[in-house]
């Protein structure tokens, strides 16, 4: 009897076993889904309005179930019919306990009052869980207290150099705050504020965010599995809100430090609607610069370095109604960098602006369904000159967008259903040049413009399959649109110009993401994650420095859009009475049309076109993530450490063959801790290590026809040195009076002035007519050892 006719007297009775068991699988899903389900809504006492992030803990005979209420204070689980005891409990409320017998479906709404007095007992328990709490879609969740306890620059903790203490989040050095998640570049990530896309979220040379901490209630952090709702970006998404209710008194907060000063400012308006507002503004060039400038200056290839910046925060919350409320937000930042290199007499300058704006409509249509509808304004621009001898030349570079979006959603039996629309206006001047000196400026006659279409639709559900399976599936369709006014030369030579408003070239998308998530006990999940993503839009890097000195150009013809797949495969743990949790996630992904820009920053003042001169190719990264946080008790803090490999291949760099991504990064260690030494006095400690950027470096030189003549070696080859840096901070709250409280910090950046460099140069000495020059590597550092003294008070 052949192996074939052996499977064919088989497969009936086989196939018969196989569709029994699979009936059986579905009758016991099918009983397993004859289950209480309940509802509810976590609303204030005083003001009947949602609380979002609120615990709500049910603790029964043998199972013990937790769940967050969303940004609409609801919540929805399923348990076994008997006795609970239920806890709702926020860190802004006191602490709710009833007893509750779950014999049917139900809904309920609980009222929590405010208990200021119980916020160090509550954000305790808040925060235990962590990781396992954070839903889905495997999102980091940050709110201002994770901020603070990390040791910040100067005394000031920022929300972006929190995220790249994170696993799978290199770090770009100093002077660079770009996230390079899993391998990807700095482009790659979706950042918004309150749904304003922010195309360029550094101050301070990467030390800094835009996003003053005051003026953010909490984040959400995506590194895969990315909903359906978010798209045009292969990386992550950094989701940014600020608090959108509405103050039931008068809040005043100020804040000094030898870096800055800032208000915070919050003021009811009624009963239905408030006033917040958030300034910051830096004194750097009078403080800080003057001595780092001193500390520096050594000898003749020292740099003088001049910096400040400042954000303006505004914002309004209205709610008219139990049903619709009403938010709108207003950011205003700019930052005015200069840096003179002293033996050539060269001056450089760069300044960029980023402006946001939105208005949101929430509308809840049901107990379980929301309409939320959103128009949102940014804009980006970006300016770089350099100064020698009178001779001024320099680029400038601008991103305007569009938006209005509408998304419902709806929880429909063991369903999470949600959609809608997005309708994007991209306008972009990538490199406008200007040049000229006393006497003349030079005309570059017509500036290269882009104007784009992105129309989107989606949908995704989120549907519990079982006790233990939950799954997650969106899909995105996307129709974009490059319009005119355009020119191009064809191959032959001809000009093509197209109308304003006629359509230069289009193209459809579809982004599909699963997730799905098995517990295999109430404290252990295991979680899959699969995404197919696009991205329209490109950050084109213009030097090898990690200044912000990249431009933004769109998709067109001859500049496809970039294309990702990731899959994800993660364990997550949670030790709740212990008090830790952690999680240990394999990801691998491939990546194709990253751009390279064929140029440097010298070129783009020939007014070229950058689609002439991107080079395209190919990227692909995979690692292990590991994380341990420890939350409970007087010692607090965190362990990341990512194991990784990223390059990229091009058939125009090193003879087609892959070489390491610029932020590849071997191993990315950090640790953070927090400890509360008394009821006043708290210390902090951050030490982090990253494998260096790596780099091209020249191997040997020759002197032909009076030339220097540099042979490169392979193509990113070299290494900078290994990045590590230690700081420490410590705070004493002073006694509080009433409703006044202040706190004094003390902070050492950078404890060990560890000199990490941010570029390589190399400094010729000699004389070329006699044939002896002598080549020596320098390196840039920014920052020597740095302390600070801080100051802040809050009345309310």
């Amino acid at each position: 009897m052949t192996f074939f006719t052996a499977y064919r007297s088989i497969r009936l009775p086989y196939m018969s076993k196989i569709l029994f068991v699979v009936a059986f699988l579905l009758f016991a899903l099918q009983l397993n889904a004859q289950k209480i389900v309940l509802e509810g809504l976590v609303l204030s006492d005083s003001l009947q309005k949602p609380v979002p992030g609120a615990r709500i803990q049910l603790k029964g005979k043998v199972w013990t179930k937790r769940i967050l209420t969303d940004r609409n204070g609801q919540f929805r689980m399923e348990l076994e019919k008997g006795l609970y005891e239920i806890q709702v409990q926020h860190i802004s409320f006191g602490i709710m306990i009833r007893n509750w017998e779950a014999l049917r479906n139900e809904k309920i709404s609980f009222y929590l009052k405010s208990a200021s007095q119980q916020l160090n007992e509550v954000t305790v328990q808040g925060n235990k869980k962590g990781q396992m709490q954070t839903g889905l879609n495997n999102y980091h969740l940050l709110k201002a207290d994770d901020v603070a306890k990390v040791p910040g620059f100067l005394g000031e903790g920022d929300l972006i150099k929190t995220l790249q203490t994170l696993p799978g989040i290199g770090k770009g050095g100093e002077g660079n705050a770009g996230l390079f998640v899993r391998g990807g570049n700095a482009g790659q990530n979706l950042v918004l504020f309150n749904h304003s896309i922010i195309y360029n979220p550094s101050h301070l040379l990467g030390f800094f965010s835009v996003f003053n901490t005051d003026a953010v209630e909490q984040t959400r952090f995506y590194k895969s599995g990315i909903p359906s709702e978010y798209g045009g970006r292969l990386s992550s998404v950094v989701d940014v809100r600020s608090s959108e209710q509405i103050a039931d008194s008068t809040i005043i907060e100020g804040d000094l430090s030898i870096l800055a000063a800032k208000v915070n400012l919050k003021v009811p308006l009624g009963e239905k609607w408030s006033f917040a507002s958030s300034i910051r503004k830096t004194f750097m060039n009078q403080t800080v610069w003057p001595l780092v400038n001193r500390m520096m200056r050594k000898d003749e290839t020292s740099n003088s370095v001049n910096y400040d910046f400042y954000d303006l925060n505004f914002s309004a919350a209205f709610q008219p109604n139990k049903k619709d409320r009403f938010f709108a937000s207003v950011y205003l930042g700019g930052d005015d960098f200069k840096m003179s290199v002293q033996q050539f007499n060269i001056h450089n300058g760069m300044d960029w602006k980023n402006r946001a704006a939105s208005l949101s409509w929430k509308r809840s249509f049901s107990e379980r369904g929301l309409w939320e509808n959103t128009f949102s304004y940014s804009n980006y621009r970006f300016n770089f000159y350099l100064q020698q001898e009178g001779f001024k030349a320099g680029i400038n570079s601008v991103v305007r967008d569009f938006s209005y979006s509408s998304v419902v959603q709806s929880s429909i039996g063991r369903h999470h259903i949600k959609g809608g629309l997005n309708l994007l206006r991209h306008h972009f001047k990538p490199n406008t040049p200007f040049s000229g000196n006393t006497y003349t400026d030079f005309d570059y006659g017509l500036q290269n413009t882009y104007n784009i279409g992105e129309n989107s639709v989606f949908a995704s559900d989120e549907f519990r399959l079982s006790e233990r399976m939950t799954i997650y599936a969106g899909l995105r369709f996307t129709y974009y649109q490059h319009k005119g006014p355009y020119s191009s030369t064809e191959p032959d030579g001809s000009l093509n110009t197209y109308a304003k408003g006629k359509t230069v070239s289009d193209n459809f998308f579809l982004e599909p993401s699963l997730t799905m998530k098995y517990y295999l006990n109430k404290e252990t999940a295991l979680k899959l994650t699969w995404s197919d993503n696009v991205q329209t839009v490109h950050l084109i890097p213009i030097t090898s420095a990690s200044f912000p000195s990249d431009i933004w150009m769109p998709s067109i013809s001859g500049v496809p859009p970039e294309r990702g797949q990731q899959v994800s495969l993660g364990i997550f743990k949670d030790w709740a009475e212990a008090g830790y949790e952690g999680y240990v996630d394999v990801y691998a992904r491939r990546m194709k049309n990253v751009i390279e820009f064929s140029g440097g920053m010298t070129t783009l003042l020939d007014n070229l076109k950058i689609e002439d001169h991107v080079l395209l190719g190919k990227g692909r990264s995979y690692g292990a993530e590991f994380y341990l946080k420890k939350n409970k008790g007087p010692l607090t803090g965190y362990l990341s450490y990512t194991l990784s490999k990223s390059d990229r291949i091009f058939t125009a760099l090193n003879e087609g063959n892959a070489f390491p991504f610029k932020y590849d990064r071997s191993h990315d260690f950090t640790l953070v801790s927090a400890y509360e030494l008394s009821k006043r006095w708290t210390i902090s400690a951050l030490f982090t290590f990253a494998t260096g950027n790596a780099y091209t470096m020249p191997v040997s030189r020759y002197l032909i026809a009076g030339n220097v003549i540099n042979e490169y070696g392979k193509y990113n080859g070299s290494r900078m040195p290994d990045y590590h840096r230690l700081d420490l901070s410590a705070g004493y709250q002073f006694h509080t009076a009433g409703k006044y409280k202040s706190i004094l910090s003390f902070s050492v950046y950078n404890v060990y002035n560890r000199k990490n460099p941010i570029y390589n140069y190399y400094l010729a000495r000699g004389s070329l007519n006699s044939g002896k020059v002598a080549i020596q590597e320098k390196s840039v550092a920014l920052l020597p050892v740095l302390p600070a003294i801080n100051y802040k008070i809050f009345f309310k």
